[in-house]
């Protein structure tokens, strides 16, 4: 059997720290103001003066029981021994929290707020996410106008789930003026907006009758004959007749816009026989009262105050849009009714 190794004997113990003298520590604080040989009226001044000139002095002969001695007798004399009995008995009778008295919290909170502070942040991102992502509708379609008109986004939306099957719609538009007889300011930063929102490729689309031109020509707008076909095969003549049909073609754009476009510096596309081809890019809504019953109010005063609603041909759900086109158009009446109901002095232009 092998012997236990020996153990080591040699390990130097600790040392004990230096307790003040018993005598001390019972003191009251003028018996310690007046081991300082201070008067009870005592400025807090003369008390750090008198400790530090003691301390000194112990220091260089390097009485460590003294140095207790004075440090016991300060911690006193200054009054903080009294004050941190105080607040221990209070600490002991507070009522507590969670295992904390209401001041330790206090405390706790005013050196931990920053924590706290980021993580009340981290918790709102995470909320915004979960109601984002989880518990909130997600976006099914997006709605946008560009013209000089305003758009009540609510009375849209309403009308985009009331005739069709999405759910939740987003509703945007921005005044822009175009080429315009009545002299309008071009907003540049309007301009800036419109790239902005059909940067997203909104589905449908609301013009009027002066931005439209440029969207179609750009092949923006979505070719609608299938659509316009599919009404005159399946609507009666009455129905028909509350419609009309954009029709327009690139050849018809160059003839009325060629000269201005040419005239900036902007070449001019080469017509072909596909650019006379005309075709059915939207419906226009002439009637006041219908333009406001689907929450659009026109700006322009003696212009062509016509709007064209149209599908984007980059835009997505297509086919639920062309159902709610058609769905839209063939409620039309009804729409301007129950607009007329909540607005009975509005006036129509017709």
């Amino acid at each position: 059997m092998a012997d236990k190794e020996p153990q080591n004997n040699n390990v130097e113990p600790k040392e004990e720290p230096i307790r003040p003298d018993p005598s001390i520590e019972s003191m009251t604080k003028e018996e310690a103001l007046n081991y300082f040989d201070l008067p009870p009226w005592a400025k807090r001044s003369d008390l750090d003066d008198r400790f530090w000139k003691l301390g000194k002095t112990y220091k260089a002969q390097k009485n460590e029981q003294k140095l207790a001695d004075i440090s016991a007798a300060y911690h006193i004399a200054s009054g903080r021994r009294d004050r941190e009995a105080a607040e221990e008995k209070e600490a002991a009778s507070a009522k507590r929290y969670f295992g904390k008295s209401k001041k330790q919290w206090g405390e706790f909170f005013h050196y931990e707020w920053a924590k706290f502070v980021v993580a009340i942040a981290v918790i709102i991102f995470l909320v915004a996410v979960v109601r984002f992502f989880f518990l909130s509708p997600r976006l099914d379609v997006r709605v946008t106008g560009i013209g000089h008109f305003d758009v009540d986004a609510s009375i849209l939306s309403d009308i985009t789930t009331s005739h069709s099957s999405f759910k939740n719609p987003e509703v945007t538009y921005v005044d822009v003026v175009s080429d315009n007889q009545e002299g309008a300011e071009i907003d540049v930063y309007a301009l800036q907006r419109e790239a902005g929102l059909m940067a997203v490729r909104p589905s449908i689309l609301i013009y009027d009758a002066y931005t439209v031109p440029s969207y179609v020509s750009s092949e923006t707008m979505l070719s609608l004959d299938d659509l316009y076909e599919q009404m005159k095969n399946t609507w009666t003549q009455e129905e028909l007749a509350h419609i009309q049909p954009y029709i327009y073609s690139q050849a018809r754009f160059v003839e009325e816009f060629g000269d201005k476009i040419a005239s900036s510096g902007v070449e001019l596309p080469e017509l072909t026989e596909k650019s006379y081809e005309e075709h059915v890019y939207g419906f226009i809504i002439k009637d006041k009262i219908d333009q406001k019953a689907l929450g659009v109010s026109v700006l322009w005063k003696e212009s062509d105050t016509s709007i064209v609603i149209g599908l984007n041909a980059g835009g997505d759900e297509l086919d639920r849009s062309k159902e709610f086109l058609m769905n839209m158009l063939k409620d039309m009446d009804k729409i301007r009714k129950d607009y007329l109901e909540l607005h009975p002095y509005a006036e129509s232009n017709d």
